[in-house]
């Protein structure tokens, strides 16, 4: 991702806060792109036959939606004032993520900004089923919000492969990579790369010669990108752990990781170790994918 023009915001009208709107409007401080706002809805009252008659049931859903459109126009207004372009779209749908995907392949944009809510049982935002199927399916960047607000100057992570002992293709790599830095550039914010290549024991690898390869390989990466020894981390630990343990030792405000799509049957899913790292953090997380 070299730049971001268009951009969906996937928000809940009428709720307290809008985390999703906010990140979209600090990412408008430093860019200029076309925004699409979209509510995704559903309500057990209107499916048929519940609690409502069938010739009922068109014209009640279409105000249902009226006024999710009336509400995200309400959202959109500043920001249209603010200088961007703004459209807003209400959409019926159950489950969400087969709706938002359907607006990635219309819309084709270069960057869908989704908020996992935090539960109120937990300290943490927890991603649901709905949010794994939307991670899972999202062909478009998926920037993934939290509950964190970003600092001034950003610190961004990107999480890389480059012995690609995941079979993660190389050129992923590079996009994280990519990203990062044009993030970073946009914002002044700081990146930093990191690699985590913890081994698994009796891997028939010894520990010493492991980490002078995966180092050789990270390095040859890393200083593609100008970065600095202080700026390239890496971490004989598993992925999730070593994420989650740079995330608070660096404060970071944004951590950008990779997933592979594999087809089983009809099913898409992303790698285990990346649904490990997106529900360890706390931060924001950025899911790219391969180019095709």
């Amino acid at each position: 991702m070299n730049d971001i023009n268009r951009v969906v915001a996937i928000v809940e009208p009428g709720a307290e806060s809008q985390p999703a709107l906010e990140r979209v409007k600090y990412l408008a401080r430093y860019m200029d792109f076309e925004l699409m706002l979209i509510a995704c809805d559903y309500s057990q009252y209107l499916v048929e036959g519940y609690y409502f008659s069938e010739a009922e049931l068109p014209g009640l859903r279409k105000e249902y939606l009226d006024e999710r459109k009336e509400l995200l126009e309400v959202l959109a207004e500043p920001l249209r004032e603010g200088g961007l372009t703004v459209i807003t779209e209400a959409i019926w749908s159950h489950p969400r993520y087969r709706a938002i995907q359907d607006v990635v392949e219309k819309y084709q944009p270069d960057l869908v900004v989704h908020h996992a809510r935090k539960h109120a049982a937990l300290s943490r935002a927890v991603l649901t089923n709905d949010d794994w199927q939307l991670a899972r399916h999202c062909t478009a960047p998926l920037l993934v919000v939290k509950e964190k607000s970003w600092k001034e100057k950003p610190v961004i992570l990107a999480g890389v492969d480059p012995m690609h002992g995941r079979h993660k293709p190389s050129g992923l790599d590079h996009r994280i990579l990519d990203t990062g830095k044009m993030l970073a550039d946009k914002t002044g914010g700081d990146l930093y790369a990191a690699h985590a290549y913890g081994q698994f024991p009796l891997s028939g690898v010894y520990p010493a010669d492991a980490e002078t390869q995966h180092r050789a390989a990270f390095n040859e990466l890393t200083q593609e990108y100008g970065l600095t020894d202080t700026h390239s981390l890496l971490v004989d630990e598993a992925p999730e752990y070593a994420m989650k343990k740079l995330e608070e030792d660096l404060d970071a405000d944004l951590v950008i990781v990779g997933a592979i799509s594999r087809s089983i049957v009809t099913d898409v899913f992303i790698g285990s170790v990346t649904e490990k790292v997106l529900d360890f953090l706390d931060c924001d997380a950025l899911l790219l994918r391969p180019k095709n």
